[in-house]
């Protein structure tokens, strides 16, 4: 496997006949207080310990890695957090990129994202970029899949879908906006034009889409249909919605049109979110895989730290073709 920089984006050329295989890790919450002391290092060995099972060309942190809260991890020190994220993926010693949570920057954390992504670009090994400055957010960038002959195989874009629609918890959870969509449309179309083709993308972001969380209820009422060609509307695949009352932490108030967008585009035919911690689903809504990978977090939900049916990694493997599969890695405690 070899990666260089290539007009602008981090490119990996896969190995000739072998699948390109990405592990993704989701809400860590490393907290680098008092309170988290005993939680962080439970993290870190999952982290190990995932990462290890996987041996993956490439790791994947959904957002939410740091957790600035003082009442709950004993610190707001986000920047002393994320030096100690990128110290765990040193000793992990792969490839590895990350979105932005709503919870690595807060209202009271002392640092703003622009300086985590400083820490997190000195890292020899990570791949994040902060993206272009005329858009919302930080890290909106893509890194490339090649073929070993040099065909393009998958985009790999990254967003970051913000934190809150105003400063804090309360006022509900944002999303990726507008101008961040029509980037994502207009990187997409540059790359097929260079390709001479429609070129596939998996998409990762932090806080779920709406239709996520309504492709789950039709499933549930059962009230799965058809589609213009007669395929089924929505696939279950895996896992399961363990948040309570079925609940899915997308934006309420807030419309968005990116999913919309991506249907329309026909580019991306994977969508990767985290966020609500205890939710492991998979499923194909209107010809889209939609998942939540396996979550790491040990402290930000009461008694999380006992649960682990959630807990673990989740791998993808990408082949010549651009044909990907999906599974979970789930992390018992003798692996640890």
């Amino acid at each position: 496997m070899l990666l260089k920089a290539e007009n602008g984006y981090n490119t990996f050329y896969k190995d000739k006949n072998a699948d390109f295989k990405i592990l993704l890790m989701t809400d860590l919450h490393i907290g680098c207080g008092i309170i988290s002391k005993y939680s962080d290092k439970k993290a870190e060995a999952a982290m190990l310990a995932t990462a290890k099972k996987a041996d993956a060309d490439l790791i994947i942190l959904n957002g939410d890695l740091t957790y600035p809260i003082a009442f709950l991890s004993g610190s707001t020190n986000n920047k002393k957090q994320a030096e100690r994220v990128s110290s765990i993926m040193d000793k992990i010693g792969k490839p590895w990129a990350l979105v932005f949570g709503n919870h690595d920057e807060e209202k009271h954390s002392q640092y703003d994202k622009h300086t985590l992504a400083e820490i997190y670009m000195k890292n020899k090994n990570c791949l994040f970029q902060k993206g272009p400055d005329d858009i919302d957010g930080v890290g909106n960038y893509i890194i490339n899949i090649k073929n070993a002959d040099g065909k393009f195989n998958t985009a790999l874009v990254m967003l970051d879908s913000n934190q809150y629609l105003k400063r804090g918890y309360l006022s509900g959870f944002d999303h990726v906006h507008d101008n961040q969509i029509e980037w994502y449309k207009d990187q997409i179309k540059k790359l097929s034009v260079e390709n001479g083709r429609l070129v596939p993308s998996l998409m990762f972001f932090h806080i779920p889409v709406k239709e996520f969380a309504d492709a789950w209820r039709k499933l549930y009422l059962g009230e799965v249909g058809t589609d213009e060609n007669g395929d089924k509307e929505i696939i279950y695949h895996f896992g399961f919605v363990n948040e309570k009352d079925n609940y899915f932490g997308h934006p309420v108030e807030l419309k968005t049109h990116l999913f919309d967008d991506v249907l329309a585009l026909g580019s991306t035919k994977g969508i990767f979110m985290g966020h609500d911690h205890l939710n492991t689903l998979s499923l194909t809504y209107k010809g889209v895989r939609l998942t939540y990978p396996m979550s790491i977090d040990y402290i930000a939900y009461i008694g999380i730290a006992k649960k682990k049916t959630q807990r673990g990694g989740t791998l993808i493997t990408i082949d010549d073709s651009g044909k990907f599969e999906i599974k979970h890695l789930p992390l018992w405690e003798r692996d640890i």
